[in-house]
């Protein structure tokens, strides 16, 4: 028997055997050096117990053989009376105190408890860890918010964007994290934050998409949504926000959009080929002929003119759309983009200098040969100067630019015109888009079909008073054995 003992407060129990090794089971899962910190742990049972006396040496609990033994042994000591049959002496030594029978099973229920949180905290703790490992490997942006719109969480995602640790979140405005959330930072009557709180607070998540030119001048798309989460109540106690990266999303949604009408406008460019191309020839052959009369007038002369150069202007319209529709014929060969560049700039070299354009050619000597077909790239590169001349009608200056980047070769356009405003750059690929009236405008979206079709990708970066900058990826011409390749 352990009679050793020292300045801690005492804690002694009694109890038959059986209640001792119950309260033994709990105090041992709550954590005895947590749940009972400071105090010194005695025990004694009503009768003999071996069982019990084992389990108490295990978790080194003092052990006395009875009730006397440690009333004499453990002075200034407070007593727990377990079950029953655990009877103590009216008078109990001076300094000794015990607790009632109510409050002992109260004690009990506090050890029970202890032990119930304390199990179940590992399991607490995994949990927290996998999901905080989850949301730290997503892409999104994820923040726990407090009602007023406050952090109390974030995942890595969003500390990294806002180049800060977790720890310096906590604390941080909302609007401050996803400053282009829309309306955010309005009053009631604007419908900003207040009214996205009580749109929550009716358990209904508020969405919201948005765009913004990032520095390199490229348009991005992202998904904002708030989840409303009730506490026991019902009443609303946190909100998540998910702030997400939609630019593929929309891409793809847009392309095919973009499929299903160029079915449309296949099957209408053969009729707009046969129902309108042909009077439009009669039209353009009779205006020819009163040209040549001898005995026109000049004002019906200059009226003749006009009707032959909008005859020819529309011919041109309608060549565009029958091209546009029709699948391409490219072969897939090797493309030398230097000689591309070269053979087509000296073509446009004299119509570039007489608008005062310069011309300045930066070829890589390193740039590998590109699959392609030499004639459809040739067609591409004069669609993207003429843009570029188109935007920049009292001169400037064009770079064109070719090398190899991220494993494939690319054909870079550059002016320093006046840009394009942010709400067109959405819009600049799509068929029929012009802010000028000289053509269908057609010339870069079929130069984005035409590269895609080859397996490349067209890229597009501007900013208004910085220029514009288009660049062709293609993919290169790879050496592989004949019969490979």
């Amino acid at each position: 028997m352990d009679t050793a003992r020292d300045n801690s407060p005492n804690l002694c129990l009694y109890g038959s055997g059986e209640e001792l090794l119950d309260c033994f089971e709990l105090a041992g899962q709550a954590g005895i050096e947590v749940a009972f910190a400071g105090l010194r742990l005695a025990a004694a049972p009503t009768a003999p117990h071996s069982a019990a006396a084992c389990a108490a040496a295990s978790l080194g609990i003092v052990w006395h053989e009875d009730l006397a033994a440690m009333i004499r042994l453990e002075p200034q000591a407070l007593f727990v009376p377990l079950g029953p049959d655990a009877r103590l002496p009216d008078s109990l030594p001076r300094g000794c105190d015990a607790l009632s029978p109510r409050a002992s099973q109260l004690f009990f229920t506090c050890i029970a408890r202890a032990a119930t949180h304390t199990s179940c905290r590992p399991d607490m703790m995994r949990a927290r860890r996998l999901l905080a490992t989850v949301l730290d490997h997503m892409d999104e942006e994820i923040a726990l918010l407090a009602p007023d719109g406050s952090i109390l969480d974030a995942n890595a995602a969003l500390a990294e964007r806002l180049g800060r640790s977790r720890e310096a979140l906590v604390g941080l405005s909302g609007l401050q994290a996803f400053p282009d959330f829309p309306g955010a930072a309005a009053t009631d009557e604007d419908g900003g934050w207040p009214a996205v709180l009580a749109t929550l607070a009716e358990g209904r998540k508020v969405t919201r998409q948005v765009s913004r030119v990032e520095r390199s001048g490229r348009l991005r798309h992202f998904r904002m949504t708030f989840y409303p989460v009730p506490g026991p109540d019902g009443r609303l106690t946190h909100l998540v926000a998910v702030h997400r990266d939609v630019t593929q999303d929309v891409f793809f949604e847009r392309r095919l959009q973009k499929s299903e009408r160029l079915a449309a406008i296949g099957e209408l460019s053969m009729f707009i080929s046969h129902e309108i191309r042909n009077p439009l020839f009669a039209i353009a052959g009779f205006a020819n002929a009163l040209l040549r009369a001898k005995d026109l007038g000049e004002a019906s002369r200059e009226k003749a003119s006009i009707i032959l150069s909008e005859s020819k202007r529309l011919d041109d319209i309608l060549k565009d759309i029958v091209n546009f529709a029709r699948p391409t014929s490219s072969k897939p060969g090797e493309v030398d983009l230097g000689d591309v560049v070269a053979r087509t700039t000296a073509l446009m070299r004299l119509g570039l200098e007489s608008q005062g354009i310069a011309i300045d050619l930066s070829m890589s000597p390193q740039t590998p040969v590109a699959r392609g077909d030499p004639e459809t790239i040739t067609q591409c590169l004069l669609n993207c100067l003429k843009n570029a001349m188109e935007a920049m009608p009292q001169g400037g200056r064009i770079t064109v630019t070719t090398g190899l980047r991220q494993g494939r070769v690319f054909l870079a356009v550059a002016d320093d015109g006046p840009g394009i405003p942010p709400e067109n750059l959405p819009q600049v690929f799509n068929p029929f888009f012009t802010t000028r009236d000289k053509r269908a405008g057609l010339g870069l979206a079929m130069t984005k079909k035409i590269v895609e079709d080859l397996g490349g990708s067209v890229e597009l970066e501007s900013e208004p008073g910085q220029g514009t900058t288009i660049t062709l990826y293609l993919p290169p011409f790879l050496e592989l054995p004949p019969e490979e390749a």
